[in-house]
């Protein structure tokens, strides 16, 4: 037997039994009365609404800049403060400093090219030499070795002496192999080169360290002193600034230092003056130069100056910060406050006209829409004259950056300081320094041409290749190596193209090719008595190095006083002009020559010294020119100008950022949002509108879209809800299934039959 299943029957898989269900649940309710809509409105409207959190709310720009406009203040005053205290002007430590690492240098570069020598004549000695004879070539003339000794190095006895010998008592436990250390003997501070000759004999060489003359200023008691690893000093130039007994502690700490130091000492004694001690280490020999002077104090910056620039600022970052507040962040807030109510359907009360063009627009399309006549809505407001937000944050802008603009005045029509006396003596002294520095380079390069020209002249010229190589490699001073025939074919060369056009003028010596006009080739040279020439072409940037370690811009000028190097850029041959030119004309007819000020009484820093030593340098009649830049001497008064100026930019730099942020990120979107509002007013309520952003400019268009869509449809969307729910005490029922009749019963299941289909068809056209 088979039975039909039927809608109005149940599966067998489920219970027939129904039973009435009775519970509670959410169901519609009566309207609840106004006062309780209103608040359940406004619960479903800011829980829709987007929180303006950090930095999205338009207050937020306002604020940044108040509180980092504080924090300006509070560091130009700081700034003042920290640096009113009376003392020797930092630039005064610092140029000692610079001056003394110049010293060093030049002393490096003087042992150095002894040392080398040294080392390359034992190298090439035979080994048939006579230990006498190989003694004798070492302090012979033209080396600045006074002494040497050949010794056993286990019992260091002497096996031969030359010259002033050695004091084998001064000298370390265990000799080196081959180093270089200082000792401090009866007439003053030497060098000692120890060379391992074989595995039992040991050359040591000695030379007193000495130091070119030094220009020094005898108002401040200035001395130049050697010290050497033990801890003695000893005064090489000028005179001791404190008693002997008291050089130890001026000198604490500088025995083998590895770097350069300088700072000031308060003397009990002494009024108004201090000890600036400066010193830098000599190569890697072991030995320290320092030097002492006697600086005057000066005053520190001011702290009132410093209270009044931070309070000024603070006077000009109020009115400001409440003219933001006025044009923007007010007026949001308060048509924020309305917009809510309107979009919550909330009683009106009585609305105050809006100051700001823009949001007068917005609270009159809302008041529109509200069906309210206050004086937003009223014909009589709509066309007074309100600034506009932008006009409000322009006013801000203005008033903000009356202070930096002041600041920046003041600040650039006050006069320069006067500049200490020091100043300019170490000017003069860094431009002696840095022309015997490269007066010893040139010659080291001339002297290196010269041995491998007499090398040339016991061999083939053509098979020079890999000692000029050699030389390239181990010096770096040459960009061209080359040996050429007396008619100028190359017969050996190392390293680059060579760039010299004219011919050689003499039979050795240092020049300048004046037909080049890229670059200026400098060059040493020798011709030999066969007639082969030696000549090395100087690197560039290898006698850019030299300038660029000068303190300032430093210039090489010939006697046309054009440029032929410049530490800061340059084209060659390029004319020289203002005041280096006037330091450089004059320090061409010798001597050094230094500047405080300018022809026309403006200060200025600028100092010139021939190139004249050693002898060999002398006929290229160039001078070396080094400018300061004032604004960057470390002055009192030009660190209170460079600290105002760099706040001053600070507070232009948050102006700009804050009022940027204004317009863009809030501004802009509110003219937006108040001219769909004019469509409003105008009647138009058909196009929607959308909020941009999830701050409270979004959250006001969206109450305004709201208020649209009540003006369009109906109070169903009050609160951005279209819905209320009812309360827990509504009784919630669950009805039973009620039993379907014939006509209303569904259609039986398809079977697949044509004839089916076709009736289906049928029913449903």
């Amino acid at each position: 037997m088979t039975s039909e299943n039927r809608g109005d029957e149940s599966a067998p898989d489920q219970s027939t039994g129904r039973g009435r269900f009775s519970g509670r649940a959410p169901v519609a309710g009566p309207t609840p009365p106004p006062e309780q809509v209103v608040p359940w409105r406004r619960r479903a409207l800011d829980q829709q609404l987007p929180a303006a959190g950090f930095p999205a709310g338009s207050n937020k720009p306002s604020l940044v800049y108040i509180w980092a406009t504080m924090v300006l203040a509070a560091a130009i005053v700081l700034g003042f403060a920290v640096n009113n205290q009376r003392g020797v002007p930092p630039a005064v430590v610092e140029s000692q400093r610079d001056n003394v690492a110049k010293v060093a240098s030049s002393m490096r570069l003087t042992i150095n090219h002894s040392v080398e020598d040294l080392d390359q004549r034992i190298a090439g000695r035979s080994p048939t030499t006579p230990d006498p004879e190989l003694l004798k070539q070492v302090v012979a003339n033209g080396t600045e070795w006074t002494g040497a000794t050949i010794v056993e190095t286990a019992t260091r006895r002497p096996l031969a002496t030359a010259g002033s010998g050695v004091p084998l008592e001064l000298l370390p436990p265990a000799l080196p192999a081959k180093d270089t250390f200082p000792i401090t003997t009866p007439n003053g501070p030497a060098l000692v080169r120890s060379l391992a000759l074989d595995g039992s004999k040991t050359l040591l060489a000695t030379q007193p360290l000495d130091m070119d003359e030094l220009r020094l200023n005898p108002k401040a008691r200035q001395g130049v002193f050697v010290i050497t690893p033990d801890g003695k000093s000893t005064l090489m130039q000028g005179v001791s600034a404190v008693p002997e007994v008291h050089l130890p502690v001026a000198f604490q700490g500088l025995a083998a230092s590895t770097s350069n130091e300088g700072h000031p000492i308060r003397v009990t004694e002494w009024v108004n003056r201090q000890l600036v001690v400066s010193s830098a280490p000599v190569g890697d020999t072991g030995a320290t130069v320092a030097t002492l002077i006697v600086a005057d104090e000066t005053g520190g910056t001011s702290t009132v100056q410093g209270f009044v620039l931070g309070l000024t600022l603070l006077a000009l970052a109020v009115p400001s910060f409440l003219l933001m507040r006025m044009s923007l962040v007010g007026p949001v807030r308060s048509l924020l406050k309305q917009a809510k109510d309107n979009a919550c359907g909330a009683v009106p009360t009585k609305r105050y006209p809006l100051r700001v063009a823009e949001a007068h627009r917005i609270a009159r399309a809302l008041a529109l829409t509200s069906g309210d006549r206050s004086p937003p809505a009223a014909p009589r407001w709509r066309w007074r004259w309100r600034p506009t937000v932008v006009q409000g944050m322009a006013a801000a802008t203005v008033v903000a950056l009356l202070w930096p603009a002041a600041a920046v005045a003041y600040t650039l029509r006050e006069p320069e300081a006067a500049l200490p006396d020091q100043l300019v003596s170490d000017e003069e002294s860094k431009a002696e320094g840095a022309s015997t520095v490269l007066g010893k380079i040139l010659n080291n390069g001339l002297q290196t041409v010269t041995r491998t020209s007499q090398a040339a002249e016991a061999t083939d010229p053509s098979q020079m290749t890999p000692a000029l190589e050699q030389e390239l490699a181990d010096k770096n001073r040459f960009r061209a190596f080359y040996l050429m025939d007396p008619s100028g074919s190359v017969l050996s060369s190392a390293g680059r193209e060579p760039l010299r056009k004219e011919p050689l003028r003499g039979e050795t010596g240092i020049d300048l090719d004046g037909e080049t006009s890229r670059v200026p080739v400098v060059y040493a040279f020798r011709v030999a008595d066969n007639g082969v020439a030696t000549v090395g072409e100087f690197d560039i940037d290898y006698l850019l190095d030299v300038l660029r370690s000068v303190d300032g811009q430093a210039r090489i000028v010939d006697e046309d006083l054009r440029t032929v190097f410049d530490s800061e850029g340059f084209r060659a041959f390029e004319a020289l002009q203002g005041n280096a030119r006037v330091a450089a004309s004059e320090a061409l007819k010798g001597g050094t020559v230094g500047m405080a000020e300018t022809p026309d009484g403006e200060p200025a820093l600028v100092a010139a010294a021939g190139l004249n030593k050693p002898n060999t340098v002398a006929p290229l009649k160039w001078s070396i020119v080094v400018e300061q830049d004032l604004a960057g001497l470390r002055l009192p008064e030009s660190d209170g100008r460079r600290w105002t100026l760099l706040v001053a930019g600070a507070v232009t730099g948050i102006v700009l950022l804050t009022q940027m942020w204004q317009y863009y990120v809030f501004a802009r979107p509110l003219r937006r949002l108040a001219t769909a509002a004019d469509r409003i007013s105008d009647g138009s309520v058909e196009e929607p509108i959308s909020p941009q952003r999830h701050d409270d400019i979004g959250a006001l268009a969206m109450c305004l879209e709201i208020c649209r869509q009540v003006r369009h449809t109906g109070s169903d969307r009050l609160g951005g809800a279209s819905r209320l729910r009812g309360t827990e005490d509504d009784r919630t029922v669950v009805l039973p299934e009620v039993p379907q009749s014939g006509a209303d019963a569904p259609a039986p299941p398809a079977t697949g039959r044509a004839d089916d289909q076709t009736d289906d068809r049928e029913g449903r056209g």
